[in-house]
């Protein structure tokens, strides 16, 4: 089965960065969503950790966080 991981982060105030990648089967494509699904949910803690570190300093700060859109599809 010929299977496509399509991806699109997006970042506020820039366009959508889109990217295909093919895989031969669908658990394979599925190991590589989960990856990028980690990678997203590490950025937000990293995010929230420094939202916390200024905060604790009395800084206001909110940081644009990218969000993940990830699926796998047959072709």
């Amino acid at each position: 089965m010929n299977v496509v991981l399509l991806v699109t982060w997006f970042y506020y105030g820039q366009p959508p960065a889109n990217s295909q990648t093919q895989f031969s089967s669908i658990e394979a494509c599925q190991v590589a969503r989960e990856a990028i699904l980690r990678d997203a949910g590490r950025l937000r803690a990293d995010a929230q950790k420094e939202v916390e570190q200024k905060r604790a300093q009395g800084i206001m700060y909110n940081p644009a966080i990218p969000t993940v859109s990830v699926v796998c599809a047959a072709r």
